[in-house]
Order: C-alpha cells, then structure tokens, then sequence
C-alpha cells in the first residue's frame, strides 16, 4: 500500500508540473499580449500637411491585419520545422501482474510475479512522409504571405479611399463657403435696395431662401467630410485630424491601361488560392503517404525482485492496413478534391475579378474624360451666364432671381464636377493599389 501512495503522489506532481509548464506560460503571453494591444500608443505624426504617401506609411505601420499575417506565415514555417523531424519518443512506466485479491491484494512487493518496469518506444516516421509534413506547413506558409499581400492592397486602397474622399469634400465645403460669402453680400446689398424703395422685397425673400438651402448643403457636406475623416483615423491614427496635401494625379495609374488579363494573375487573392491548391495538393501527398505503415520500436526494462532475474522486453509494431479502399484511399480522394476546389475558386474569381476591374477601368476613364469636358466647356459657360445676369442685374436691366438662378447653375456644376473627381479617385485607388507592386511583393 505505501508503494500505491507513492506512485500515486509522483503521477500527480508530474501532472502539476505538465500544466504549469505547457499552459502557464501561453495564458500568460496572452494576457501580456491583451494588454500590450489596449495600451498600444498611436503612431507620432508631425505637424506637417499629410500626403497621401505618408498617410499610407502610418496605416502600414499601425496595422494589427499586416502583423496578423506575418504571425500566420511565421507559425506555418516554424510548423514545417516540427513536420520535418521525428515524433518525439514515447516514455513508458509500467507496474505488472498485481495481485487482484487475495492476503497480497493490490501489494507491489509480495508476489514475484509483480515486475516494475521502464521503457522507451520510438515511431520511425518515414522521411518521405516527414518531407511531405513539413511541405504541407510550407504552402500553408505561403498562402499566409498571399493574404499579407491581399491586407496590404485592402489597407492601402481603403486608406486612399478615405485620404481622397476627405480631400474633395473639403474643397466642396470651402466652394460652398465661398458661395455663402458671395450670397450674404448680395442680400445685404437687395436690402438695402428694397429699403430705399429700388428693389422688391420678393427678390430679398428669394436671396434669403437660397441662403438656407445653401447652409443645409453646407451641413450636409459637413457631416460627410466628418465621416470620411474619420474612416482615415480609422487607418492612420491621429494624423488624419490634420491638413491634407494631395497632388494625385487621377489621370494616370498603373493598372488604369495595362493588360488586365495578364496583371491579374498577381492579384493577392488570386495568388492565395493558387496557395491554397498547391498545400491541398501536398496534402495529398501526405495522404498517400500515410497508405504506407511506419514502424514503431519498444524496449523496457523490468524487474522483480533481488532474488529474481531482470527482464528486458523488445517490441516492434505498425498498424495494419485492413481495408484501405475505404479508408486510406478515400483520404487521399478527399484531399485531391480539396485541391480541385481550390482551382475551380481560382478560375472563377479571377472571371469576376476581370469584369469587375474592366469595369472599373472604363468608369475611371470615362470620368477623366467628363472632368476635362467640365473644365474646359460647362463650367466656362456657367461663368460667363453668372456674369451676365450680374451685368444685367446692375444695368437694371435684370432681376436678381436671374443672378440667383445662374450662381445655382454655376455652384451646381463646380460641385458636379468635384463628385465626379471624388468619384474617379475611388476607382483610382481600387485599381492603384489592387495589385502591390514588385518591389513590395
């Protein structure tokens, strides 16, 4: 009985000792990890105006989704180290032939036919399966580097995105603004008229309604910028709260003319799933692996007693493979079909990845084109009607509703104009950073 009780106290220190060592440390990483993640201070930007370039440096550096992977594709390589050796050796402690009853009952020591013994066991894993293993976590690896690729091209179109949209719509306010000024210099000058009997008091009322119709715009572009500022603090932290330097050329992009059909092969998400069927395919292979047993070889070391011989027990074993076509070749099936789902979702999304850019290509060149036609007939127009009816209205010859009228017109269109460059620079971005270039890769 005391042999009992000691067995017993060594099994459950051992155990102890197991769960501090293997689950201690991770719970405390994590807490730290926790931690670290809510305290984590914001990147420190300079007082400097920011330009597109640099808000896209911040978001890269702050970036929790680019550290995500890169963790991902650490952990898939340090995998395939492990895949690659041997299983680890299997200790083996064993008490045998116990007496179950009788005056010995349960006695360690009484009987001669109780032997205490330890042993080792090794699984020879053969090193074609080990490599296949370790290949495996090695495609995993790169599929984690594909979808590092695919975060980044996400990061930096929605950093673009966010940069461009805050730029536009703050010089929409400012347009507004200006026009504001302008048109509380008019009804200050049609009350003056109308209070020496010059001018109707209709045309003041007119003036003023278009003044509120003009600060409800101007609130409404005031909580988008809000919004859009920010969606780039979401990206760049606290330096979205300052001036915005943009020189964006949105009539040149690196995908905007290029040979689709070929540039989306580098496609992040495409080379993911390239990824993903080149590890379903090394799966496979592991699977036909595993069609061959492995060895697995034992020795212990027992003993009775003083007066009694030691024994020295040698074993060898493998599974046996009873009906595989069931089995093991259904493994190997299900893996190939993997691998034949991976290419079927390549094929297809690359199709609708294809529209969808070819789409985007002509919308962004079509808006190119409808801003220039701005530039160079509607707005001019709009500004020689403005100054026509102003001319008009100061010769007495017309009315102020008819400035009123043409500075809506003008307003309208300088403002149309400005949507549709907010809206090009979207589709600039999407097709700018939906592939990361070279160098980056």
């Amino acid at each position: 009985m005391p042999g009992k009780h000691f067995l017993m106290k060594i099994a459950l220190a051992v155990l102890a000792l197991f769960v501090l060592l293997n689950f201690g440390g991770v719970l405390a990483a994590q807490q730290y990890t926790l931690e670290q993640a809510l305290a984590a201070p914001e990147t420190s930007v300079s007082a400097a105006p920011l330009s597109l370039n640099r808000a896209i440096e911040l978001a890269e550096q702050r970036s929790e989704a680019l550290q995500a992977q890169k963790a991902a594709a650490q952990a898939a390589q340090s995998e395939a180290v492990a895949a690659g050796e041997l299983p680890d050796p299997m200790l083996m402690l064993e008490v045998s032939n116990i007496p179950a009853n009788g005056p010995d009952q349960f006695s360690l020591a009484a009987d001669f036919m109780t032997m205490r013994g330890v042993g080792i066991s090794q699984t020879f894993t053969r090193q074609d399966k080990r490599k296949a293993q370790a290949n495996v976590f090695s495609k995993n690896a790169e599929v984690a580097q594909a979808s590092e690729l695919l975060a980044l091209s996400r990061l930096r179109t929605g950093t673009a995105q966010a940069y461009l949209d805050s730029v536009y719509l703050q010089q929409m306010l400012e347009l507004l603004q200006s026009q504001r000024t302008e048109l509380q210099l008019q009804i200050d000058a049609a009350d003056a008229l109308f209070r020496a009997g010059k001018a109707a008091q209709t045309e003041v009322f007119a003036a003023r309604t278009e003044l509120g119709l003009l600060d409800l715009r101007i609130q409404d572009t005031q909580a988008m910028l809000a919004n859009a500022r920010a969606d780039l603090q979401r990206w760049v932290g606290g330096g979205a709260s300052g001036e915005l330097l943009d020189n964006t050329n949105l009539a040149q992009s690196r995908l905007g003319t290029a040979d689709l059909s070929e540039s989306l092969n580098r496609h992040p998400e495409i080379i993911a799933l390239q990824k993903a069927e080149d590890a379903a395919l090394a799966n496979a292979e592991v699977k036909l692996q595993e069609k061959s047993a492995d060895w697995t070889l034992s020795v212990m070391y027992a003993g009775r007693g003083p007066e009694f011989s030691e024994m020295l027990t040698l074993g060898a074993s493998r599974p046996l493979f009873v009906d595989q076509s069931s089995r093991q070749d259904q493994a190997v099936a299900a893996a190939n079909s993997m691998a034949a789902k991976a290419r079927s979702e390549r094929i297809e999304l690359y199709r609708e990845y294809l529209a969808q850019t070819q789409r985007w290509q002509q919308t962004w060149k079509s808006n190119v084109k409808r801003v220039g036609d701005f530039d160079q007939s509607l707005i001019p127009l709009t500004q020689q009607r403005t100054q026509a009816a102003l001319d008009a209205y100061r010769g007495n010859t017309g009315t102020l509703s008819e400035v009123l009228a043409a500075r809506r017109m003008e307003l309208d269109m300088r403002m149309e104009k400005l949507r549709i460059q907010m809206d090009t620079a979207r589709l600039w971005a999407q097709l700018e950073y939906l592939i990361p270039q070279e160098d980056q890769q």
